[in-house]
C-alpha cells in the first residue's frame, strides 16, 4: 500500500516538473501571438484607408453612359437553326462539345 502513495507523489511531481517549461513556451508564444495580431490590426488598417481611397475616387468620376446598341447581321449559312430565317430576333448559342 505504501509504494502505489509514493509511486503517484513521484508521478505528480514530475507532471508539475514537466509542466513548467510549457508555461514558460506559452508566454512566449502569447508575446509573439500578440505581435501578429497588431501587426493584422495595422495592415487592415491600411487596406481599410486604401478602400475608401478607392470608394471617393470612384464616386469622383463621372459615370459614363452606356454603348448605344449596334444591330448586327449573323450569317449562319447552312448550320442547322430552329424558327424563321427571317426573324428579327435570333438567339445563338455557341458552345465546343469535344
Amino acid at each position: 500500500m505504501k509504494g502505489w502513495k509514493t509511486h503517484l507523489y513521484l508521478g505528480i511531481a514530475l507532471a508539475c516538473f514537466l509542466s513548467a517549461p510549457l508555461a514558460l513556451a506559452q508566454q512566449q508564444s502569447t508575446e509573439d501571438l500578440k505581435k501578429d495580431i497588431e501587426a493584422l490590426k495595422e495592415g487592415q488598417k491600411a487596406i481599410q484607408k486604401d478602400l475608401q481611397e478607392i470608394k471617393v475616387l470612384l464616386q469622383s468620376r463621372p459615370a459614363a453612359p452606356p454603348p448605344p446598341p449596334q444591330n448586327v447581321v449573323l450569317d449562319l449559312g447552312k448550320n442547322p437553326f430552329k424558327g424563321e430565317r427571317n426573324a428579327k430576333l435570333t438567339l445563338v448559342e455557341i458552345s465546343d462539345y469535344q
